[in-house]
C-alpha cells in the first residue's frame, strides 16, 4: 500500500551571522567546551520564531509572513557567554537586547497565526547557542557587534552528509 502523507519539514525564523561574526562566536566558546557538544560552525544562529514541523503545503504561508515584516536594520551586540545549566547549553546572549529585535519576532508570530502557528507560550530570550551538554562554566563578557540586515527562513536536518551543518537556508529577507 502507497503512503499518501508527505513527510513534514522542521522550520525556523532566526538571525543568520555574517562570518566575522560567526568567527567571533567560535573564538568566544573557546575554553568553554571541554565535554560538550560544540554547535557546527554553519549551524551558529539566533533562532526568532521555532515553528516546528510542518506540512510542506504550508510553506508559501510561512514565506509570507517573511514578506510581510517592516522593520528597518538595527544593531545587536553579544555581550555575554553563559552556561544555561537548566538545558546544559553554552550560549552567547546580548544583556540589553534592543527593541528592534523583540519588534521583529513579535511582527513575525502575528504574520503567522494566518498559517495556523501559535507564538510559543515561553519568553522570547534571545541567544545563540554555542555548545550543548556543557559543563557549569562562569559568565565571560564578550563584546561582538551584530548590525542585523536580514533574516531567513531554516530549516532544520536539511544538510546532507559531508555537507557540515544541520541547517539549510530556504530564504532570507532584507530588513529597510
Amino acid at each position: 500500500m502507497k503512503d499518501d502523507r508527505r513527510a513534514s519539514i522542521r522550520l525556523f525564523f532566526a538571525l543568520w551571522p555574517q562570518e566575522h561574526i560567526r568567527s567571533a562566536l567560535v573564538q568566544a566558546r573557546a575554553g568553554g567546551v571541554d565535554g560538550a557538544r560544540p554547535t557546527h560552525p554553519q549551524d551558529l544562529h539566533m533562532t526568532l520564531v521555532f515553528i516546528g514541523d510542518v506540512d510542506p503545503d504550508l510553506l508559501p504561508c510561512i514565506e509570507t509572513a517573511g514578506d510581510d515584516v517592516a522593520l528597518a536594520a538595527f544593531e545587536l551586540t553579544l555581550e555575554r557567554v553563559e552556561t544555561w545549566p537548566r538545558q546544559r547549553l553554552l550560549a552567547a546572549a546580548p544583556h540589553d537586547p534592543p527593541p528592534a529585535l523583540f519588534n521583529l519576532v513579535s511582527q513575525l508570530q502575528q504574520n503567522l497565526l494566518p498559517c495556523g502557528i501559535q507564538p510559543e507560550p515561553r519568553r522570547y530570550r534571545p541567544h545563540v547557542t554555542l555548545a550543548r551538554k556543557a559543563a557549569r562554566k562562569d559568565p565571560a563578557p564578550v563584546a561582538i557587534p551584530w548590525p542585523v540586515q536580514d533574516f531567513v527562513l531554516a530549516r532544520s536536518g536539511a544538510a546532507g552528509p559531508g555537507n557540515g551543518g544541520g541547517y539549510q537556508v530556504l530564504r532570507s529577507w532584507q530588513l529597510d
